[in-house]
């Protein structure tokens, strides 16, 4: 007689937290209004990106009828902590506002420059035909050939840049508005609120900045030709960077720290504007501090516990 050998199952608590972990590695998550998630019209698309072609997701609301675009915030060494599982994965995603123009400039740009096709034929492929009702006011890069209930575009450039200007000139006038740091250090100090002062802040700066948000959605022959029409000035925004730079220095030179060492003393004299303050020596610790130390010897802090392994 012989017997079979019986592989042991897992319990079925077990199995329902595999499957539960698999869920949340598997998950993604995505900020947005909690309006926009409880829209019953509410779907993702995958379309090429309008600057470089690679797929890109993006938002549909019908009940709204807008168009947003999702954006990928991903640092290293990060994770979520879901209920009672980790996710690995500490990347997550944002919606942004976008003009469907954007994604149909270049298909205009590719297939009307010599013609005019009507927009349901532009748009036949699979997922731009899902963003037809989104694409309105197509004659602000285009011009309208043939009876209106057809809908015949052929590519304007001419107006194609002078909206594209308008664009860059009012997200200018924004960032001037909001007071947001496009000199020197921008990148670090996009975060923080600052008291710095930006009148002095040539508006030439601004619109320079500005192209190159709006840049980011346009390929690079439109991108040059943009350009030519602000006539940006390479000198000047040196000059601004350097300039913000120098006032900087000269602060620091009324604040300046001066450390000395003396073999009778290592108080540490501070000089501002010709005056000098002495900071004394840290006093002795008391009999409770020093056993209050001794206790935390030999202990961990919580970040130790994520430091890389050697």
């Amino acid at each position: 007689m012989t017997t079979r050998s019986k592989k042991k199952s897992l319990p079925t608590e077990t199995k329902d937290t595999e499957v539960i972990k698999t869920r949340v590695e598997n998950s993604w998550i995505l900020l947005a209004k909690e309006s926009l998630l409880n829209n019953s019209n509410f779907n993702i698309i995958t379309l090429p990106h309008p600057a470089h072609g690679d797929p890109t997701k993006y938002c549909l609301d019908d009940v709204n009828h807008k168009m947003f675009e999702i954006i990928t915030f991903n640092e290293p060494y990060r994770s979520w902590f879901l209920e009672d599982t980790v996710k690995s994965d500490g990347s997550f995603l944002m919606m942004t506002p976008i003009n469907p123009l954007f994604l149909v400039l270049p298909r205009l740009r590719d297939q009307c420059s010599n013609r005019a096709i009507p927009l349901e034929d532009l748009l036949a492929e699979k997922g731009f035909d899902k963003i037809i009702d989104f694409v309105v006011n197509l004659d602000t890069i285009a011009d309208l050939k043939g009876p209106a209930d057809i809908k015949a575009y052929k590519y304007n450039e001419e107006k194609t840049l002078m909206w594209l200007e308008s664009k860059v000139r009012n997200l200018a006038e924004k960032l001037k508005e909001k007071n947001v740091h496009v000199t020197s250090g921008a990148v670090s100090a996009t975060f923080i609120s600052s008291n710095a002062n930006n009148e002095h802040v040539d508006e030439e700066f601004y619109l320079k900045y500005a192209n190159g948000i709006i840049s980011e959605y346009l390929e690079d022959d439109i991108i040059e030709k943009l350009e030519k029409r602000f006539d940006f000035k390479t000198e000047l925004i040196e000059h601004i960077g350097n300039k913000r730079k120098s006032e900087a220095e000269s602060i620091e030179t009324n604040k300046r720290i001066k450390h000395e060492t003396n073999d009778d003393s290592e108080d540490i004299k501070m000089t501002s504007n010709n005056s000098v303050t002495e900071i004394k020596k840290p006093k002795t610790l008391s009999a409770k501090e020093k056993a209050r130390q001794k206790a935390a010897t030999g202990t961990k802090t919580i970040s130790s516990f994520f430091s890389k392994k050697q």
